[in-house]
């Protein structure tokens, strides 16, 4: 197993709290959106700015098109979603998408073999065709969670989801969302019915999660007790892992990944520090010093602090 070393510190781009972060697919590029309503290109190899784009609101989701080559889709606090592609050093093309929700956009996911997002905007998950000629349209709208998930009937919770899963990849027949009040439910997109759910314990918030194909398994982070991991199908966790730090109930949700084909996990904390973990054994592999929030490709990881104005920057690690 190999540590990670700091290859980049990027402090000068943004000038508010940074919400997202995300690696192209050809390992180049380093996209970031804040609440200072600028998406930030960054090229890995110097740490250099490649673009800057200013919106109309926070942007809260950047997402490489993983088909497309140069593409990055961004989701706004707005509910705006728009798309930049074939990135060049003095221009790019932008489009914009009306997919007719409203609120922001929270999450998104897509299916290479299926050619189908899933967005969580608002109170709602969407599934939108993706078309080479007309972009992104809807093609459904998942039912809402049932309110006994919640514990709570007496005062129903607002719906928002925190992560989208495709599963199995290449087929439509199963999109996992993990809800920030609901729990996590496996949906049939066919029948419009839930498979499957996972209640955490002690019914907390959820931050975020994510899902191993190699491993069959599902990772939750929770504001309350920590992370836990499931294998896909089942409701009572296999590990957890505890985060360093006091645990946030009102804080920024920390994000989880898998990496290295799901031999370790990842997760960002409240006190300047990424924690990776050994998934077989649970065991800290490495503590990375640093902030809240990242995402990964290949051996390379990323991590934003949610600190605003000349506070607000990146670090990059690579193993």
């Amino acid at each position: 197993m190999t540590a990670y070393i700091h290859t980049h510190t990027l402090s000068e781009g943004h000038s508010d709290s940074i919400n997202t972060l995300a690696f192209s697919c050809c390992g180049r590029y380093l996209a970031s959106g804040s609440d200072d309503k600028c998406v930030i290109i960054w090229r890995l190899d110097d740490g250099s700015v490649l673009y800057r784009l200013l919106l109309d609101s926070s942007v809260t989701v950047v997402f490489w098109h993983p088909t497309l080559k140069d593409t990055v889709i961004i989701g706004c606090e707005d509910g705006n979603l728009c798309q930049l592609r074939h990135l060049r050093i003095d221009s790019f093309s932008r489009k914009d998408f009306d997919l007719g929700a409203d609120g922001p956009v929270h999450c998104l996911e897509y299916d290479p073999y299926t050619r189908y997002f899933a967005l969580g905007i608002g109170h709602h998950v969407y599934v939108a065709q993706d078309s080479a000629a007309s972009g992104l349209g809807v093609s459904f709208k998942l039912p809402q969670p049932p309110e006994e998930f919640t514990g709570d009937n007496d005062q129903p919770k607002p719906v928002r989801a925190r992560g989208l899963h495709f599963h199995p990849k290449g087929t439509t027949s199963m999109l996992i969302v993990s809800y920030l009040h609901h729990g996590v439910i496996a949906w049939d997109m066919q029948r419009m019915t839930c498979l499957w759910r996972i209640w955490p314990r002690d019914a907390p918030l959820i931050g975020s999660s994510a899902s191993c194909t190699e491993m069959k398994a599902l990772v939750v982070q929770t504001m309350h007790k920590g992370l836990f991991m499931y294998l896909i199908g089942g409701n009572r966790p296999s590990r957890g892992f505890t985060v360093p730090g006091k645990l946030n109930e009102k804080g920024r949700p920390l994000q989880v990944r898998f990496l290295e084909g799901g031999s370790k996990v990842i997760c960002g904390s409240n006190v300047g520090e990424v924690r990776m973990w050994d998934t077989s054994s649970g065991e800290v592999f490495q503590n990375l010093p640093h902030g809240s929030t990242f995402d990964k490709i290949f051996y390379y990881v990323a991590a934003a602090s949610s600190k605003k104005g000349q506070d607000s920057y990146i670090q990059i690690w690579r193993a």
